[in-house]
């Protein structure tokens, strides 16, 4: 009789796991059965007849709070970012254009748990062609590359490797929201060209209360420089920003970049940048100090600012719209006379989903050295 029983337990559990979702009938053999009989020996039939008895099938409803089979937890993250252009040259008499990728960002992370992680990201980019134009093959080199351990110190945690600088990508997620338009002005090399975004070494950053805060050692050559230096060699950088009063934030930043490989000079970067955002306006403003300090030749010292500021249309149109415009300038030696750039970058955007923005804008740089430039762009910029 136990055994009897048994099977009878058995039966009917795999009757269950046989079920449609959300349904009282069970399956056996591809038949759909309501109703089992048993008799006195316990042996179970599928129809009724003397001496059987109906055997009650109930089977559990599934709820939200039920365990799930596959579990949501998320391990590993993948992502990106691109950058679509189509440019139309309106300083060339011959007004050439094109359609281009100016940025195709693949992003990879590997999660320890729920804040620690590895991180990989790839970046396609265009390489200069003859001429020094942005004509040649489209390249994959490796941008960020790093271990994150997100409590090390005090509120503060650490990237390990190919990591952030302390102030570029800060500024890009609070200040200059137009990335996929144009750099910064400390990173374009129509403005001040002095860094980029990554470098190879070890950056602690975090943040408690008002303030803010990223310091670390790196090679100095960026991301696609390498490092030969014969002796210290590094690059000590450090940002500071305190959220004074409701959407206000004051930042101080600097660099201090010994061995710049290839200058023959360190370079010493001293830099204050104020924003204020709120849900109508935002309006930033930076002011850069460069002091080149070269081995063999008179130091050269830099000075220039940037201003810009975007206008929300959303409070007024139900719509993710707005206007936004920048102005750059810059002196690359203070010592020497007509020599500043200006630079304009101004346009409109719309934020078509939460994945998607499509911009036009007009970027034109006037240089005392000769070498304007005017851009036409329209602009895709693709989250995923």
């Amino acid at each position: 009789m136990g055994i009897r029983r048994a099977l009878l337990a058995a039966a009917l559990t795999v009757a269950g796991l046989s079920s449609v979702a959300e349904a009282d009938t069970i399956l056996i053999n591809g038949t759909p059965v309501s109703h089992l009989y048993v008799d006195s020996e316990g042996r179970l039939y599928l129809t009724p007849g003397p001496g059987r008895r109906p055997v009650e099938i109930k089977i559990p409803s599934r709820s939200s709070e039920s365990t799930p089979v596959v579990t949501k937890d998320k391990k590993i993250k993948i992502g990106g970012t691109a950058y679509i252009h189509y440019d139309a040259d309106l300083r060339n008499p011959t007004h050439n254009n094109a359609f281009k990728l100016t940025r195709n960002y693949v992003e990879l992370r590997g999660y320890f748990n729920d804040k620690d992680y590895f991180r990989t990201t790839l970046d396609v980019k265009q390489e200069e062609g003859s001429g020094g134009n942005m004509d040649g093959s489209y390249v994959v080199r490796l941008k960020y590359a790093y271990v994150y351990f997100h409590n090390v110190l005090p509120y503060t945690g650490v990237e390990l490797g190919l990591v952030h600088r302390p102030w570029i990508d800060w500024e890009e997620h609070h200040g200059w929201l137009h990335r996929d338009v144009e750099e910064t002005l400390i990173e374009n090399h129509k403005g001040a060209g002095l860094i980029n975004s990554a470098d190879f070494g070890v950056n602690f950053k975090g943040k408690h209360g008002i303030a803010s805060w990223s310091a670390g050692i790196f090679n100095g050559e960026g991301y696609h420089g390498t490092e030969n230096s014969k002796h210290f060699g590094k690059s000590i950088e450090a940002r500071l920003s305190l959220n004074l009063f409701d959407g206000f934030t004051l930042s101080g930043h600097t660099a201090q970049i010994f061995d710049l490989k290839g200058e023959n000079m360190d370079r010493h970067i001293y830099q204050v940048h104020a924003v204020y955002n709120n849900p109508y306006i935002l309006v930033a403003a930076q002011y850069i100090w460069d002091r080149d300090s070269y081995y063999n030749a008179p130091d050269v010292k830099q000075r220039g600012y940037s201003v810009n500021a975007d206008l929300k249309l959303k409070p007024f149109t139900g719509y993710s719209v707005g206007l936004f415009g920048r102005y750059d300038h810059w002196d690359p030696n203070t010592d020497v006379s007509n020599d500043s750039r200006k630079h304009f970058v101004y346009g409109g955007w719309w934020d078509y989903s939460s994945h998607v923005r499509f911009s036009v804008a007009d970027d034109r740089l006037i240089d005392k050295a000769g070498s304007d430039s005017n851009t036409l762009m329209g602009v895709a910029q693709v989250k995923w």
